[in-house]
């Protein structure tokens, strides 16, 4: 357990607490609390627009205010603290379960920037908090908007990634000097949760076609396990007739993406590959800045851009706010605020079909403009 200490804790809304408080003391009858980490490079940027849009429109709809207990938390926090992540921002979302997180900075190649804490090992802040609390699937929605150019026509796809097995589980090691061995995870029980999540996804939000992504002609014990136990699920009474539940091997899936996006719908992938399938479906619709994200857990949610933290603008106020402004609209239906999470929707499409594009789509809009802009749009 790393020994750490708060580096800032700040509750903003109608509930205000000293640092001693008990955060679960921290909620009113009529606000709802979340837990912020506004992260790394443009990270802080993003998350505060965001919250001034998701803040306005839960009042435009006369609805309960959230209340935002901020932590320091991530790379630059490291830099500052020693402490990229402790065990005070696990309590924090242990008590209050729902995270909206800015995107963290995670030091590549072969850096010593493994992080220790609650005697386990992880390789980034982001593992963490995926692994710690089982946030076994992250959802992933790429469709496109009007306004903003984009190389695929019809898409409306949604992704979602087991995250928590895989070659992403860190199991990597030095043979000898010349070899790594890296280990690939997979498990029925993670295989089979993944797989009714996704199922169930479609099932609620009358999706047509869930098909699960794979390469068990070359891997076929691990993701011949995968492949298995999906459609041994999928036969389920409660899944009968409701949708397509079929399958398609990793590679060829990516060409087809390419050529037909409108044939897929839902895609159930093992953590490898739910992350490139995510990212090009992002470059399908015009940018990764267009995609929410959302890691769902037994108990723990997560929001989060699907991006990373471009360091090289922060502070230049020219960073695209929609993926984390998306993000947000995910959380608002997590919360049941339906209607305040579709006007955030329409007023971003609103926004760009004024023309008010940001400039890594192309656009000349900077944070500050095209926030005004979807302001200006809530219905």
């Amino acid at each position: 357990m790393a020994a750490t200490r708060i580096h800032r804790l700040v509750t903003s809304g109608p509930c205000h607490t000293a640092l001693q408080t008990s955060i679960r003391s921290m909620s009113t009858g009529s606000s709802r609390n979340v837990l912020v980490f506004n992260g790394d490079g443009i990270g802080p940027e993003i998350v505060q627009a965001s919250r001034t849009v998701i803040d306005t429109t839960l009042k435009n709809f006369g609805r309960p205010s959230i209340t935002w207990t901020e932590m320091d938390m991530g790379y630059e926090a490291e830099q500052r603290t020693g402490t990229y992540i402790g065990e005070e921002h696990l309590q924090a979302f242990d008590d209050i379960k729902i995270l909206f997180k800015g995107p963290l900075t995670v030091p590549p190649g072969e850096t010593k920037s493994d992080i220790h804490i609650r005697g386990r090992r992880f390789t980034s802040g982001n593992q963490v908090l995926r692994k710690v609390f089982q946030l076994f699937a992250n959802v992933r929605p790429a469709q496109n908007f009007k306004g903003v150019a984009s190389p695929g026509k019809n898409v409306n796809l949604v992704v979602i990634r087991e995250n928590t097995e895989d070659v992403y589980s860190g199991m990597e090691s030095w043979a000898d000097d010349d070899t790594v061995h890296c280990i690939k995870v997979i498990t029925r029980g993670a295989s089979e949760r993944i797989a009714r999540f996704s199922l169930d996804y479609a099932k609620k939000h009358n999706r047509t076609r869930v098909t699960c992504v794979h390469k068990a002609n070359v891997c076929k014990v691990s993701d011949g396990l995968f492949l298995s136990t999906f459609r041994d699920t999928a036969k389920a009474p409660e899944y009968d007739g409701l949708f397509r539940a079929d399958d398609h091997l990793a590679d060829s899936l990516l060409t087809r993406l390419v050529q037909a996006p409108h044939e897929f719908d839902v895609l159930c992938c093992p953590n490898l590959f739910g992350d490139l399938v995510s990212d090009m479906c992002g470059g399908l619709i015009g940018s990764l800045g267009l995609c929410p994200s959302g890691n769902f857990g037994e108990e723990h949610v997560m929001f989060e851009p699907a991006h990373g933290s471009a360091p090289d603008i922060a502070g230049k106020g020219i960073a695209n706010p929609t993926s984390q402004l998306l993000s947000g609209a995910m959380m608002l239906d997590h919360l049941g605020e339906h209607d305040s999470a579709e006007s955030i929707r329409n007023a971003v499409e609103k926004s760009f079909l004024a023309n008010c594009i940001p400039k890594d789509l192309g656009g000349s809009a900077n944070t500050e403009e095209f926030i005004s802009s979807v302001l200006k749009n809530l219905a």
